[in-house]
């Protein structure tokens, strides 16, 4: 990656740089005549279009790197019930304890017992890099390729801030007004004075919107899914409405309209296809730019992941070890026990015996590896795909009194999936279908818990891991969002804590 400097005044900025507050950092006259090879000066990077360009696609590596990508998977799944700890998950004690942390809602504000501190800077690293090349994007500009730059920061942006204000900021339906959602840095900060605190909830969905709804008239190309275009942004606005749709017994109509109608323009316009039968059973082993239900995806065919190392590891090659045949996060009794016979997602799941475990069987197979001793990916890590938006759109149809529109979308999932359609469900028991459907379509995908919380609904895990009792988090409770990281409270007298 090459790190692109801000040159102010006889200083320079590096680009890469941790947490929330960026420091300056003294260049001398003489080191200021030398640029290294990997490293290009703020005004050079952005003589021409192309140099726009490839800041883009740098700012693309921060979603693959494994400080980003580890930490949002193991914030977003680990504390819903689709998982089930079997046993230690290091031999290394602080490691097992970290990785544990979001699936016991210990939510600890240190680096070193959570991941809240790595998802944190990981996620304001990535928005360094993204606000750079929006400063330099002109008002008036009009070359095309530029405003395409423009249009996947922008993208690159709101999707940043969506993660983030779902991990640290409460769900949409509960005062988003006064609750606190995350800061919104929407510039290069050169300067340690003043630093920001944090928006609202309601203010940092303003954001995400704005930033998705200016981009959309500015994207020009058609790319291959590894980067973002108009209809990744239309999925990703009617994800967000989705989010602001309150709760079921108290919807609001008019953002569940909207959902349905970002959705309604990636279904009909987009060019996306709903996998079959056996193209869709080989759904998580094939290549993301050819696959037509992909939205967006962040690609790992030569670059390296770790999900796998925990969920479903092959023979021989767990770190530091040759007894484990398999990894020590397995699918949960409960969601298992969803699926019905016939159901063609049990194809994404394998038997996969652990040692001294004859209990747990089965392992997922959403993310495996190419090769035993080097960590590419079978598969992409899907963030947007056409199956999530026909479910948001049936959600959304439903807050919004269409039933029969709901119904009709539901069941475009379920059969799929080589089953009979449901017929006869309305009201209650049609929402719980909806989302028990998102449950199975989007498991190991990075929704479950939220799905539970913004629907103001209680996370409830009714089995055991190991050394884990169960456990049931009601959506009010304090502890469903994390707590901001000792380092930045220390840095950052403006921050409030999420007090738990």
């Amino acid at each position: 990656m090459r790190i692109i400097k801000l040159k102010l005044s006889g200083k320079c900025i590096a680009g890469y740089l941790s947490l929330l507050v960026l420091a300056n950092t003294a260049c001398n006259k003489q080191l200021d005549e030398l640029t290294p090879h990997n490293v290009n000066f703020e005004d050079q990077q952005f003589l021409t279009a192309n140099g726009y360009t490839k800041a883009t696609i740098g700012n693309y590596s921060y979603f693959a790197s494994s400080n980003y990508e580890n930490s949002w998977f193991n914030i977003s799944e680990f504390r819903g019930n689709n998982v089930r700890i079997i046993d230690q998950t290091s031999t290394n004690n602080l490691a097992d304890a970290k990785n544990l942390d979001a699936f016991n809602y210990t939510n600890s504000e240190s680096k070193d017992y959570g991941y809240s501190y790595q998802f944190w800077q990981a996620s304001y690293q990535g928005l360094l890099g993204i606000n750079m090349v929006l400063k330099n994007v002109k008002e008036d500009e009009t070359n095309p390729i530029i405003l395409q730059a423009k249009a996947e920061n922008l993208f690159l942006r709101a999707n940043m801030f969506f993660n983030l204000v779902r991990v640290y900021g409460r769900p949409y339906y509960q005062s988003p007004e006064t609750n606190p959602g995350v800061p919104l840095i929407l510039s290069p900060i050169t300067t340690t004075g003043n630093p920001p605190a944090r928006a609202t909830v309601k203010d940092t969905y303003a954001q995400i919107l704005k930033d998705l709804a200016t981009a959309i008239p500015l994207f020009s190309q058609v790319n291959v899914n590894s980067y973002a275009g108009k209809y990744a942004a239309f999925a990703l606005m009617s994800r967000v409405y989705l989010y602001m749709s309150g709760t079921f017994s108290q919807p609001s109509a008019e953002y569940a309209k909207l959902s349905a109608q970002y959705a309604d323009s990636v279904i009909l316009n987009s060019g996306n296809r709903l996998l079959q039968g056996t193209e869709y059973i080989n759904y998580y082993t094939s290549p993301n730019q050819s696959n037509k239900e992909t939205i967006w995806a962040v690609n790992h065919e030569i670059s390296t992941m770790q999900l796998p190392i925990l969920l479903n590891q092959p023979t021989g090659v767990y770190t530091g070890s040759t007894q484990y045949s398999t990894g020590q996060v397995k699918p949960s009794p409960d969601l298992l026990g969803l699926l019905e016979a016939g159901d063609l997602r049990w194809n994404f799941y394998k038997v996969d015996k652990y040692p001294n475990n004859n209990t747990d069987t089965f392992s997922t197979t959403k993310y495996t590896y190419k090769y035993t001793a080097v960590y590419y990916s079978n598969a992409a890590v899907h963030h947007l795909r056409l199956a999530e938006v026909y479910l948001n759109r049936a959600e959304a149809r439903l807050k919004a009194g269409d039933s029969d529109g709901a119904l009709e979308d539901l069941n475009i999932i379920h059969t799929r999936a080589g089953l009979n359609g449901l017929t006869g469900l309305t009201g209650q028991d049609l929402f719980n279908a909806i989302l028990k459907e998102r449950r199975l379509e989007l498991a190991f995908e990075g929704h479950n818990s939220y799905d539970n919380y913004r629907n103001g609904l209680p996370m409830i895990r009714n089995y055991g891991s190991f050394n884990s009792t169960p456990l049931t988090v009601n959506a009010t409770a304090a502890n469903v969002v994390l707590r901001i990281p000792l380092d930045v409270m220390t840095e950052n007298a403006n921050m409030k804590q999420n007090e738990q």
